[in-house]
């Protein structure tokens, strides 16, 4: 058995700040945005529920969530769907409304450096060879935690 992992399949999310850098295992799918539900009370971040695969599934704004910049121009938003990570009853997914298309990226073992101190959302800020600006990863975790503990998951 190999001792290291040496590459990872990755997608780059553009945001209107900095983009964020996902395993492809991390994303169900990217589907067209539709809000079936909009927010009635919870976090500014969270924009209510989208239908998805006959789901109701949690719809959140991660440019609000991480303190970025909203876009300036008006684009297509899309809502990437992806699977949840805290085993939590009834939540498989998580919908995050995004304004471009990801684009794929094979992750190098050298070719990633950490950038920075994680913070509350954020797993941890990296440099990636060939891309301009850092990424984030962002702590999915968390995400779906700070929407349990506002008490949104119920739906």
């Amino acid at each position: 058995m190999s001792d290291a992992l040496e590459s990872l399949n990755g997608l780059i999310i553009p945001l209107a700040g900095q983009p964020l850098l996902l395993p492809n295992v991390a994303v169900a799918e990217l589907a067209g945005y539709r809000l079936s539900q909009a927010a009635s009370a919870g976090p500014a971040w969270f924009l209510g529920w989208t239908q998805w695969r006959d789901q109701k599934v949690p719809l959140i704004d991660p440019e609000v969530l991480l303190g970025q910049p909203q876009a300036s121009e008006p684009q297509v938003p899309r809502t990437l769907i992806l699977n949840a990570v805290g085993e939590r009853q009834g939540v498989s997914f998580i919908g995050m409304r995004i304004a471009g298309i990801p684009r794929s990226k094979k992750v190098l073992r050298g070719e990633i450096e950490a950038a920075g101190a994680p913070s509350q959302f954020i797993s941890q800020p990296v440099r990636l060879a060939g891309e301009q600006q850092e990424l984030l990863i962002p702590d999915l975790q968390a995400i779906e935690q700070a929407l349990a503990q506002a008490g949104v998951l119920q739906g």
